[in-house]
This record gives structure tokens, C-alpha cells and sequence, in this order.
């Protein structure tokens, strides 16, 4: 029997948690295994989750990976990655001060308004500081909020880590965290360090003693303990990488290593990103900025409302009766969508589409609570083909609108996500943006950046260069078709200049809205 050497990798996801080993030399997925996130919402604007609850249920998905393993595998290391922001709070045992308190938690809301309404009094914003559009799931005003309203609970509170840092300190038994998830504090980013400033800023100046060690992810953090090795199945020993922040491990696990490279996940959201050798900050105030391995600065802007919930509503909303099909196996929504690209044409006769589905409006590469989704163009003969490729392009303007606002030339893009399985829609991208599009035969992205870090911390690859060429395994690249960039430049013109114009509507709606929608037109 031909001896396999796999690398495992862990993300510890918001809904869900994803193991998967994988054979080092291939990047071939050997054994993989899933379960739901436990988590509870004690009221509308929290999300919290039970630490040692989450996990064991971690520890249970790495204990069906290893038993499912050949016979003779070594196991060389672990990597994990997860969510970032939000509190896993420690006392000086290490023991969770209360349930973690995740990122979509919203509790905060309100400290964070009071702290940015006086951003304009101190000479360098949050922004410009932390590279960060601040959330209320953040550290920071989470902390803040605990130290106003919780008290008894902050004053218990030692040490601060992210979702993978707890994971990793029940595997290992150390308690560390790296530089992706420091930036989601987040911190000085240029300098890449803690920032005193802005835990003065949120009236907590003690917290900053509260941040553990930060280690390089691609280096051995410890051993898998004896009792993470009864409940995982790992040997006890078995190197454990420090890992990094689920943002910064999906771009690894895709590939997009280098500059010129960029990735975009057509999941329910958009999200845009890419890593260079300097900190890119623009555009102002919109979108993440986190610290990458070897020294590196991803950039990040996501359309939260852009992405396969608008194929999903117009597929429920104006083809219903081909929603039953599809629910009772007669086709499947991949054949819907490639007949529906084969029955009309680029620039879908100037049907065109604003994907700000979301309640929160656009979130890329503009801010604007009030945006919401649009069709303009449509006629007497618009059919629901017609609505299907509107949404494929309307998403493709909008991935182009991010891109175009980052002052940083893309040669390629790799796709990721429920969405870039559908070849009619990557090819579509392709042709709006002029560029191609590549989509790695990637299975766990999150997961596989997470192993590749964990390769790296037992020499199994010399840089992550190395590593993306010996895991990430080639898919399928789609090149723009240049006979169609034209009209993709005219729809792209008029989806812009038709931005102002809806920005009043959205406005005069908002407005009519919170006045109960009764005041009587003019």
C-alpha cells in the first residue's frame, strides 16, 4: 500500500464548521466531514454561540475526517481558520467569560454610532487607522458595550481571541493569534500592530493588555494535546499551524497569491477582493482591510446584497411555476439559467439590473442604507429569460463597479462560491470585466487556506507560492469574448450614470417611508 501523507484543515464557519483532509501532494480531497455552527440568538440583535459547545462539535467533524482516512495516512499537521470579529472572551485560566459573542451581533450598534459621531474631532479616523468600515460585531464596541452594560462579565475578562484562536487553544492548549484576525480589531494597519488609540477611542485602554501573543499563521503554533487527540482522533503531537482569519484563507485556498490576482465569491453576497505588497485603502470608508501572510495587505469590498439571493428571488418571484419543476427534480436551476442565456443576447436589449437587494442597502464600492434593487428597460415583451440574464449581468456591472474603485490593476480574477458553478455566469463576468476568470477545482477554499498554512509550518512547501501550485487544482478558465466588450462598456456606462438619479428615488422612498408612507403627492 502506497503511503499518504494529508494536511487537515478546519473552518470554523458562522452557519456552518468544514474538515477536510487533504493528500499533500495533490491537493486531492481525501475525507471531508460538516455539521451546523451551534449558535443561539437570545434576542433579535445578538448572536452568540457556547464555546465549548462549538467546540466539540469542531472536534466531532475532525474525528470523522481522521477515521475516515486509508489505512497507513500520516496526518502531518492541522490548520484552522474561521470567522473573524466578534468576543471569545477568557478569564486567566483560559476558560470562556460567557458565551462568545459572534460578528453579526448587533448589540453594539449604539457605542459605535456615539464613537464615530466624534470621529471628526481626532486627527485620524477609524478608518484611516484601522482600514476597516467598522461593523458593531467588532472587538472594539463589543468590548465597550460589556464594560457599560455588563460589568461583573468585563471585569472577569483576561484574554480576547478570535473564533480559530479557541480552537486552536483546545487543540494545543496555546492561546495566540495572527496577524489576519488582529485586523479585524481592528488595528494599526499600516504598521500592522495593536492600536492604543483606538482602544482609547472606545473608552477601554485596558483592553489592549486583553490581546494575545500574535504568531505567524504558516508557523507551528503547538501539539495536539492528549485531550483534544481523545475527541478528534488525531495523534497526540500532531503540529497545529497558527492558522489565520476565514477571509484571508479563502483567498489562499483559491490561489490568488500574488499581485495582479484577485478573487470574488458569488455567494449570497459579492465579495471582492484582492492582496498586494502595500496597504491599499481606497475606496474611503467602504469595505475590510486585512493583514495576509509574507507580509502582505488583502482589500476587500462586498456588495451584501448582490449575489445568488437575487437569482433566487427572481426565480421565486417571476418564475414560479419553474421553481416547482426544479423542487420536484423535472430540471435543475442550472438548466433554467443556461436556457435562459441561450434565449437572449449580450446586453439583454438594454434590460439592465442594480443588485442592492440586501435591507442594508449598497455596501460596495459605495454606501447607501437606502439603496434597494432595480430593473430599468423594461418592455411589453420582456420576458423571464430576459429577467434571469439581467440579474447574471447586473451582478457582473457590480463586481466591475468594486473592482474599478480599487486603485489596483487585476490581470485575473478566481471565483469561488455556489454562484461560480454556474458556467453561463462566470462566462458572463468575464465578458463584462474583459478579463478572465478562473475557477479552481477547489471543494473548501476556507479550508484548504487553512491546511496550506499548516503544510507550510512542517516544511512541506517553501512559500505559500509553493503551496497554492501543489493544492489548488486547475478548473476551468473562461476568457471574455472581445466581440462583446462593447456592449458590456455601454450597459456598464449607463448602469454608472443611472446611480444619481436612483440615489434620489431611494432617498425620497427612505423619507417617505419613516413618515409612514402618508403623505399625499404633490
Amino acid at each position: 500500500m502506497t503511503a499518504l501523507d494529508v494536511l487537515i484543515g478546519v473552518d470554523k464557519g458562522t452557519s456552518s464548521i468544514k474538515t477536510i483532509a487533504v493528500d499533500a501532494a495533490t491537493g486531492r480531497t481525501v475525507a471531508q466531514a460538516g455539521c451546523v455552527t451551534p449558535s443561539s440568538r437570545p434576542a433579535a440583535d445578538r448572536h452568540e454561540e457556547d464555546c465549548e459547545a462549538t467546540w466539540l462539535a469542531t472536534a466531532g467533524t475532525i474525528a470523522r475526517v481522521t477515521a475516515a482516512l486509508p489505512a497507513g495516512t500520516t496526518v502531518l499537521s492541522v490548520g484552522v481558520t474561521g470567522h473573524m470579529g466578534g468576543v471569545w472572551a477568557l478569564d486567566d485560566r483560559a476558560q470562556p467569560v460567557g458565551p462568545a459573542i459572534c460578528w453579526p451581533d448587533a448589540r453594539a450598534a449604539g457605542i459605535l454610532e456615539r464613537v464615530r459621531a466624534q470621529d471628526g474631532d481626532h486627527a485620524r479616523s477609524l478608518y484611516d487607522i484601522g482600514g476597516n468600515a467598522m461593523i458593531s460585531g467588532m472587538p472594539y464596541p463589543l468590548l465597550a458595550w460589556l464594560k457599560e452594560h455588563d460589568p461583573a462579565r468585563y471585569a472577569r475578562i483576561r484574554h480576547v481571541v478570535m473564533a480559530k484562536d479557541f480552537i486552536n487553544l483546545r487543540l494545543t492548549g496555546v492561546l495566540a493569534t495572527d496577524e489576519s484576525d488582529l485586523s479585524f480589531w481592528p488595528c494599526d494597519l499600516r504598521n500592522r500592530t495593536v492600536s492604543p488609540e483606538l482602544f482609547a477611542r472606545f473608552g477601554i485602554p485596558e483592553a489592549q493588555a486583553f490581546v494575545p501573543p500574535v504568531r505567524d499563521g504558516r508557523t507551528r503554533l503547538g501539539g495536539v494535546t492528549a485531550a483534544a487527540a481523545a475527541l478528534t482522533g488525531l495523534p497526540v503531537g500532531t503540529p497545529v499551524a497558527g492558522g489565520c482569519g476565514d477571509a484571508a484563507a479563502n483567498m489562499l485556498g483559491v490561489g490568488a497569491l500574488g499581485d495582479g490576482q484577485a478573487t470574488t465569491t458569488l455567494g449570497t453576497s459579492l465579495m471582492n477582493g484582492t492582496s498586494s505588497a502595500t496597504a491599499v485603502l481606497d475606496p474611503a470608508d467602504v469595505g475590510f482591510s486585512f493583514l495576509m501572510p509574507e507580509g502582505r495587505w488583502q482589500r476587500q469590498i462586498t456588495n451584501s446584497g448582490g449575489g445568488t439571493l437575487c437569482l433566487d428571488w427572481v426565480m421565486s418571484t417571476f418564475c414560479a411555476a419553474t421553481g416547482d419543476q426544479i423542487a420536484r427534480g423535472g430540471t435543475t436551476l442550472g438548466a433554467v439559467v443556461d436556457a435562459a442565456m441561450d434565449a437572449t443576447v449580450p446586453g439583454n436589449d438594454g434590460l439592465l439590473f442594480h443588485p442592492y437587494l440586501n435591507t442594508a442597502g449598497a455596501t460596495a464600492p459605495f454606501v447607501d442604507g437606502n439603496a434597494r434593487g432595480s430593473f430599468v428597460g423594461f418592455g411589453p415583451d420582456t420576458t423571464a429569460d430576459q429577467l434571469i440574464r439581467a440579474v447574471l449581468e447586473g451582478t457582473a456591472l457590480a463586481v466591475r463597479d468594486c473592482y474599478e474603485a480599487m486603485p489596483v490593476a487585476i490581470d485575473e480574477i478566481r471565483l469561488t462560491g455556489g454562484g461560480a458553478r454556474s458556467a453561463p455566469w462566470c462566462q458572463t463576468i468575464a465578458d463584462v470585466l474583459q478579463k478572465p476568470m478562473t475557477v479552481p477545482d477547489v471543494e473548501e477554499s476556507g479550508a484548504l487556506g487553512a491546511a496550506m498554512l499548516g503544510g507550510l509550518a512542517v516544511g512541506a512547501f517553501h512559500d505559500l507560492d509553493h503551496a497554492g501550485k501543489a493544492l489548488v487544482r486547475p478548473g476551468s478558465v473562461f476568457h471574455p469574448r472581445p466581440e462583446h466588450a462593447a456592449v458590456h462598456d455601454h450597459a456598464f456606462a449607463t448602469y454608472r450614470a443611472l446611480l444619481g438619479p436612483l440615489a434620489a428615488v431611494w432617498a425620497a422612498s427612505a423619507d417617505h417611508a419613516a413618515q409612514g408612507g402618508t403623505e399625499e403627492p404633490s
